[in-house]
């Protein structure tokens, strides 16, 4: 009985950390790379990932691989890429606006 509650421990663990950590992604890449950016809030955007990145994957090698944790490695690497192509992006572009650099992509000449 003792290995049955320690395997629901971990259980439990694993999936309050996991959903709280999807929400945590959700609310990163709303609020620091959604419409309106900037390179401060991209630069926050990317080390939050960074750090959810470490916990995720020190968690990854603790537990038994599961549906949830695989599609939040995949929401984080999502994340990274968007954040990425934003950073390397000086210019707005369709609907996201770029505080840092307000000259929209077709303005250019």
């Amino acid at each position: 009985m003792p290995m049955l509650r320690h395997f629901l421990y971990i259980f439990n663990e694993e999936k309050v950390l996991i959903t709280q950590s999807v929400k945590e992604v959700g609310q990163i890449m709303s609020n620091y790379v959604g419409i309106v950016r900037s390179d401060l809030r991209l630069k926050r955007a990317w080390n939050r990932l960074d750090l959810l990145y470490e916990e995720t994957e020190s968690l990854f090698k603790r537990v038994k691989a599961s549906k949830d944790i695989c599609e939040l490695r995949n929401m984080i690497n999502v994340g990274y890429l968007i954040t990425r192509q934003a950073i390397e992006r000086k210019e707005c572009r369709g609907l996201h606006f770029t505080i840092d650099y307000p000259l929209h992509a077709y303005d250019k000449k």
